[in-house]
């Protein structure tokens, strides 16, 4: 069977494929949050198996948003987001093992204001530029 035949895949595909780097920031952002949102859930649950997964994932897409700072460009904001992305990450660890959803939720509120500015670099963008505006996916509530 083909990986692509679900719609649902095949739009998630598009999505990515077509997307500015600020769409990609905000669309693996997007599924941060809703990978930490899952997990914070299953720790009031005492799920741990659901929430070892999906902070198993969360860091797999901190993973790809450290790969994909411009580290060449050497600039302030390449700097603060390897830290604010080193952060996280240590963050997920920590609270992983003290099964603390008040700094899951702090790092959750931060993924989203950083998730918001993309998305407002990227309309700013396209406004200037005439480039496709763009809506992500439902909102990580």
């Amino acid at each position: 069977m083909n990986a692509y035949a679900n719609p649902v895949d095949q739009f998630l595909v598009q999505r990515v494929m077509s997307a500015s780097d600020e769409q990609l920031a905000a669309i693996l952002l997007e599924g941060s949050q809703r990978y930490l949102g899952q997990a914070m859930r299953a720790i009031k649950q005492k799920d741990y198996r659901l929430q070892a997964r999906s902070l198993s994932r969360v860091a797999e897409f901190l993973g790809e948003m450290e790969i994909r700072v411009n580290r060449e460009a050497g600039t302030e904001l390449v700097e603060n987001l390897d830290k604010i992305y080193s952060w996280w990450g240590r963050e997920l660890l920590e609270a992983s093992g003290t099964r603390d959803c008040s700094r899951l939720e702090f790092v959750f509120r931060q993924m989203g204001e950083m998730r918001a500015s993309w998305e407002a670099l990227h309309a700013r963008k396209a406004q200037s530029g005439g480039a496709v505006a763009f809506a992500l996916g439902d909102r990580v509530v």
